[in-house]
């Protein structure tokens, strides 16, 4: 067994390239990225992410029209899940291993694949949106955090007895980088509805009573 695991992993790791077609696009007001590659880093784009929060509200998803026909039944459901390639992000960028989470250098860096960071080695991101309108080709979703022309490769329904597990566990410098987040782009005029860094993750109904109870003593 051990012998066919060592096996399997070395064919695995010999396997250079994907090839991956775009099932779609992503076509929104939002044009500039918020988060983007800087300096062996990420920099977070604070005016552009005051400036355009409110264009990330609501978009348009235009399907190629070989894939037409996966679209049947989707419009059934409240919310799908949107996997997406963020395309502006350099080459380069892609053998970063670690990075300030969200720009910050308040927080602590940490390596990619314990962030959200759109800057990847390979730059899949995914994201669950609230479906509004199906129409033809066009999907009209709510809460996509990706800008024009970013190419979708793949979208499925949110199933939340799959996707939206009970008892989570946050790092604790998740709760700080949230609160720091919220702090920067607090200002009077701006809808708390399209900001997403209003929300306090603290009552969210997936996180642990246990680590909330531990935060609670902390602070």
């Amino acid at each position: 067994m051990k012998y066919s695991i060592q096996l399997i992993a070395f064919k695995f790791l010999n396997m250079t390239v994907f090839s991956i077609s775009p099932i779609g696009i992503v076509k929104s007001k939002a044009y500039r990225e918020v988060l983007k590659y800087s300096d062996e880093d990420l920099k977070l784009d604070l005016a552009v992410a005051l400036n355009q929060g409110s264009d990330l509200i609501k978009s348009m998803i235009i399907i190629n029209e070989d894939y037409i026909d996966c679209l049947d039944g989707i419009e059934d459901f409240s919310h799908i899940i949107i996997i997406f390639w963020t395309h502006k992000v350099p080459d380069k960028a892609h053998q970063i291993k670690r990075v300030h989470p969200a720009g910050l250098k308040k927080i602590p860096m940490k390596g990619i694949f314990a962030t959200r960071s759109p800057v990847r080695p390979n730059p899949i991101c995914k994201t669950t949106v609230k479906l509004i309108e199906k129409k033809g080709y066009t999907l009209l979703v709510e809460g996509l955090d990706a800008i024009d022309n970013t190419p979708v490769i793949d979208i499925k329904p949110h199933l939340p007895f799959y996707d939206s597990p009970t008892n989570i566990k946050l790092a604790n410098w998740m709760y700080d980088l949230m609160e720091e987040l919220k702090k920067l782009t607090e200002k009077p005029d701006l809808d708390k509805n399209s900001n997403p860094y209003s929300i306090n993750i603290r009552t969210h109904p997936c996180i642990s009573p246990d680590q909330l109870n531990k935060q609670k003593n902390s602070d």
